[in-house]
Parts: structure tokens; C-alpha cells; sequence
């Protein structure tokens, strides 16, 4: 069982890294302050003292195909979505982005990549895990932000393990008040 649930969250990890290696792509200082919102809304209020984050965003593939069948997936996700925000967020995610040490979060983190990831979970896996990164809560992966031409909103897919069962996949839509960006609605993709 446990060898199943390894391959299946390496698969999971993986899918869009064995797609198409990542360039160096600048990320824009929205892009940046959209994930450091998200990442701070998945972990406010825990105890943990650093976040591990997959240096190479993602997608839900699966999703995207159905986005390019159907436009309207996300506006029936989310009602208030603004045009364009889709349309950006299937953009956006064509090429993934390597991420830089440009995170703004008031814990530490730790960006890993895909051989680290396939390094620690190939014998023990989550034991291994949280001997190399004690009280991270987990691993987290992001998908590119799509946005709206006034940047003033956001869509972003977040997916994040904890253990065999426990993760969870999910649409964020965030809105910008000023300088800051909040996460207003969250999608479940699918929960273990």
C-alpha cells in the first residue's frame, strides 16, 4: 500500500516537471505576493516552524483539460470571477516557473526539488521526510496565478501533503485590497 501511495504522489509531484523542464522565468512581484498569501493562509495559525515548498509550480492537469473543453469551470467555481482571469491562469501555466528565494513569509522555507522529493520519499518516505524538515507540516506545491487586467484578482491552484492520507487539492481565488492579497474563496479539488 505504502509503495503505491509513494509512486502516486511522486506521479502527483512530478507531472508537470517531466513535461517540460523549467526555465529560469522572472516571476513578477504580484506573482510573488499572490503566493506568499496563499502559502500564509495555508499555515496561519499552525505551529510549524518552516514550510517546505516544490521549487517548480504545477498544475491540475486534469483540470486544465477540462478548462479548455469547457470555459466556463471556473466561473461556476467561482461566481465573482472577473474576465480574463481564466484565460491568464491557462497562460500562465503552459510553461512552469522556477521559483527564487523571493517569498515574503513570516516562517522559514525550505524550496526543494523534484530529485530531492523522489530522494527522501524513495525508502521511508514521510518518516524520512520529517527527519530532514522537522515541524514543516508538510510539502506544498503551487500553480502559476492567473489574473485579471486591473491585477486586482487572482486564481491559483495549491495542493499540499502531510502523510499517505493527508493532503488536498484545491482552487484559490484571491482579491487585492491595497498592497495586500487575500484569499476570499477556496475550490476542493480532491481531499485524502
Amino acid at each position: 500500500m505504502k509503495k503505491y501511495l509513494l509512486t502516486a504522489l511522486i506521479v502527483l509531484v512530478g507531472q508537470t516537471v517531466l513535461a517540460q523542464s523549467p526555465r529560469a522565468v522572472d516571476a513578477s512581484t504580484e506573482e510573488y505576493a499572490v503566493y506568499s498569501a496563499v502559502i500564509a493562509d495555508r499555515f496561519a495559525g499552525t505551529h510549524y516552524d518552516r514550510i517546505v515548498i516544490q521549487n517548480v509550480t504545477e498544475s491540475n492537469d486534469v483540470t486544465i483539460e477540462t478548462i479548455n473543453r469547457n470555459e466556463r469551470y471556473f466561473a461556476r467555481m467561482f461566481p465573482a470571477l472577473k474576465n480574463g482571469v481564466a484565460r491568464d491562469y491557462n497562460i500562465r501555466n503552459k510553461e512552469p516557473l522556477r521559483f527564487k528565494d523571493s517569498l515574503v513569509l513570516k516562517m522559514e522555507y525550505v524550496l526543494i526539488d523534484e530529485k530531492e522529493i523522489e530522494k527522501v520519499f524513495k525508502d521511508s518516505a514521510w518518516e524520512e521526510f520529517y527527519k530532514k524538515y522537522p515541524n514543516s507540516g508538510g510539502l506544498i506545491s503551487l500553480s502559476r496565478p492567473g489574473f485579471n487586467s486591473g491585477m486586482n484578482q487572482a486564481l491559483i491552484y495549491r495542493q499540499y501533503w502531510c502523510d499517505w492520507l493527508c493532503g488536498a487539492g484545491n482552487y484559490l481565488l484571491l482579491k487585492k485590497s491595497g498592497d495586500r492579497w487575500t484569499v476570499v474563496k477556496e475550490h476542493n479539488v480532491w481531499v485524502s
